[in-house]
């Protein structure tokens, strides 16, 4: 009856609902709402969705339906009522959506929290949109604080939300932001230490490389490998540390390096290096001229294939081949990936290369330790000049800037100054501090800080502190040896002595153009012509050889003076004693205390006795080399020694000198030999 009884008030609940007496249906519905939950919640749940009544409220729906959601059994049927598990399915859909639209339109963490409070029977799809737009609205404000602590109160309070590795990629970001603000070497060190798993360690590392590397200090960088570096810099590290340690590439350097450095982890190829570096390769083309380099015996060390190859300096040599240049070691291996248009031999430590239409300086490792530049001149007073875009300026050997790329033009430096191009020509020292640029040209400073200055097509010398020695009013000056200076005014000539700062004679003498300024003087004596006649005056004014005894003479070499008279050539010593009369046709100055000398057909190496050591006839004497002579005859050559004693047989077509003691000499029939004239010995290649 009980049973009965109830189902009776249900079904009139229903009934009302049916004919929409909604104040009947909710009061019976919430009448049986204990007895029969299910039933009367889903009743409840329906008329507070609906709109057409006043009791309409979707947070109440929500209640309800989740009420009757939680009493459902699925061994009881309402059929009656349609009520089951997808009625009430439906229409928890629909109260959810109707519940979304309701607390979306503020657009609040609050109101989205509010709603999942509310309406957990939602679907899952919706419930992550819902999700998602509260942790996205969320995250906005805690990521507005830009600290790396707030972050983490948002992973904290947000543990399971979809931003999770944004908003670790972002604390990551912002606890390396807060820890290297400066970028210094001090700050990038201690978030190495402390940070580790922060991926921006990497970036970290890079950065305290670069920065140690602008030290060039061994120590520091040193202190990088052992503290710091990773398999990301650890190659790169060893390499710089090596180049800033290796300067001349020596036996003694390269084994200090080694015993300094003994983790080294290129130790087994430092150890070859100091093997190679005692060996002497020596560059030589073959008949199908591609070069290539052969050891002192003439064994071919590294084939021929190479279109062009310079000496090993400091253990390496720059090769081209098929338009590309690089580097080899003397085991013929390359010792980089890169390639270039122009490349250098290595001066300590350091080359110039020309890549991509840019030149760098590189170091023994590889590494382009400068920017690319327009043009860079050879090292001088240890300064690179460089051209960038339309400007000049000066690096030095770490590829930091010296002289900043300010001048239109800007020679090589020379005894600490170089000249600089604004609207005339000035000076700048090494310290980048000029001299007035006021001049329409000048010199290179001279060891005396002494430079030659051209005004108003006039030529003076003044010093660098811009003390007037000569006011520009001679046609020309040059440096000639010590100190002295060759001045040509009116077409007459003398000398001036930048060391004693004084004429060392007047400005009284024929000049002549056609003849350089090592002709008049060779800094301790000077020649003097004057109407046709020559002589020889010293430092102090006098006369060693008077006007009108020789045609022309020639300042002493190995104490003898060579002189022309009648068109012939002889020999005097100091003392103006012959050693051999005016009879040669021609004739060189001594070397090694041998002349060349020939007459009526004859050549002859003679003696400081005057002499001959050697005759040939029909034939030509030539200086080779320090102590050697080429002899020609019937268009073959050979050598001989400075005491006229045949080393090499004349049956050569061609010899060239190499290096050191060694030539290439060549036969009619295109076979080639390696001649070592220090042991005598001939090897054919």
């Amino acid at each position: 009856m009980c049973s009965s009884f109830l189902a009776g008030n249900i079904s009139q609940a229903y009934e009302a609902l049916t004919i929409f007496d909604y104040f009947k249906a909710k009061n019976l519905f919430y009448k049986n709402l204990k007895k029969l939950p299910t039933d009367a919640s889903y009743g409840l749940a329906t008329i507070y969705e609906r709109n057409d009544n006043p009791f309409s409220n979707i947070d109440s729906a929500a209640k309800y339906i989740a009420l009757s959601k939680l009493n459902f059994k699925d061994t009881v049927t309402y059929s009656a009522y349609h009520i089951n598990s997808n009625s009430i399915y439906a229409l928890a859909e629909t109260i959810s959506k109707k519940g979304f639209d309701k607390y979306n339109i503020k657009h609040s963490p609050i109101t989205y929290q509010l709603f999942l409070n509310h309406y957990h029977f939602a679907s899952d799809s919706l419930k992550n949109v819902c999700f998602n737009l509260r942790d996205s609205i969320s995250y906005i404000s805690y990521k507005a604080y830009q600290s790396s602590d707030s972050i983490v109160s948002f992973l904290l309070n947000f543990p399971q939300t979809y931003l999770y590795h944004q908003a670790t990629s972002d604390f990551y970001d912002l606890q390396y932001r807060e820890n290297v603000k400066s970028m210094n070497a001090a700050e990038l060190k201690l978030f190495l230490k402390n940070y580790p798993l922060n991926p921006h360690k990497q970036e970290a590392e890079l950065s305290l490389f670069e920065l140690t590397k602008q030290l060039h200090q061994t120590d520091s960088m040193y202190q990088f490998i052992e503290k710091y570096s990773t398999i990301q810099t650890r190659e790169q590290a060893w390499k710089s540390l090596y180049s800033l340690s290796v300067k001349n590439y020596s036996k003694d350097e390269l084994s200090k390096f080694l015993n300094q450095y003994p983790n080294y982890p290129y130790n087994q190829d430092l150890l070859k290096e100091i093997s190679l570096a005692q060996q002497l390769l020596i560059p030589i083309k073959n008949n199908e001229e591609k070069y290539g380099y052969v050891d002192t015996l003439g064994k071919w060390a590294i084939t021929a294939t190479f279109d062009d190859a310079n000496e090993f300096k400091e253990g390496f040599a720059a090769v081209c081949k098929n338009d590309s240049c690089y580097y080899i070691n003397k085991e013929g291996q390359k010792t980089s990936n890169l390639y270039f248009e122009e490349a250098e031999n290595y001066i300590n430590g350091v080359a110039i290369a020309k890549k991509e239409n840019k030149f760098y300086i590189i170091n023994r490792s590889g590494q382009l330790i400068s920017k690319g530049y327009e043009d860079i001149s050879e090292s001088s007073d240890n300064l690179f000049v460089c051209k960038q875009k339309e400007y000049y300026g000066a690096i030095n050997s770490k590829g930091e800037i010296s002289i900043p790329f300010s001048y239109t033009k800007l020679g090589n430096f020379k005894n600490g100054y170089a000249y600089y191009l604004s609207s005339h020509y000035g000076l700048v020292n090494t310290k980048n501090h000029t001299l007035k640029a006021q001049w329409e040209w000048v010199s290179d400073v001279d060891t005396n800080a002494i430079v030659i200055v051209k005004k108003e097509n006039k030529f003076g010398l003044i010093r660098i502190d811009e003390t007037v020695l000569l006011a520009p009013t001679y046609d020309y000056i040059t440096l000639c040896q010590n100190g002295i200076y060759l001045l040509v005014k009116n077409g007459l000539y003398g000398f001036y002595n930048s060391n004693e700062f004084c004429f060392a004679t007047a400005v009284s003498y024929d000049y002549n153009a056609a003849y350089e300024a090592n002709y008049y003087t060779n800094g301790k004596y000077f020649k003097l012509l004057l109407d046709g006649e020559v002589a020889l005056v010293d430092a102090n004014g006098r006369y060693s050889i008077n006007f009108g005894t020789y045609s022309n003479l020639f300042f002493a070499k190995c104490d003898v003076i060579r002189i022309q008279k009648n068109n012939k050539y002889g020999y005097i010593d100091r003392k103006l004693k012959t050693i051999t009369p005016a009879e040669f046709d021609q004739a060189t100055d001594f070397e090694n205390n041998i002349a060349i000398v020939s007459k009526a057909g004859k050549s002859q190496l003679i003696n400081k006795e005057g002499k001959s050591v050697y005759t040939i006839k029909d034939g030509a004497i030539t200086r080779k080399d320090f102590k050697l002579y080429q002899i020609t005859s019937c268009n073959l050559k050979g050598l001989i020694d400075d005491k006229g004693i045949e080393i090499l047989p004349v049956s050569f077509s061609l010899i060239e000198k190499l290096t050191g003691n060694f030539f290439r000499c060549t036969k009619s029939d295109g076979s080639f030999y390696l001649f070592n004239a220090l042991t005598k010995t001939l090897v054919k290649l």
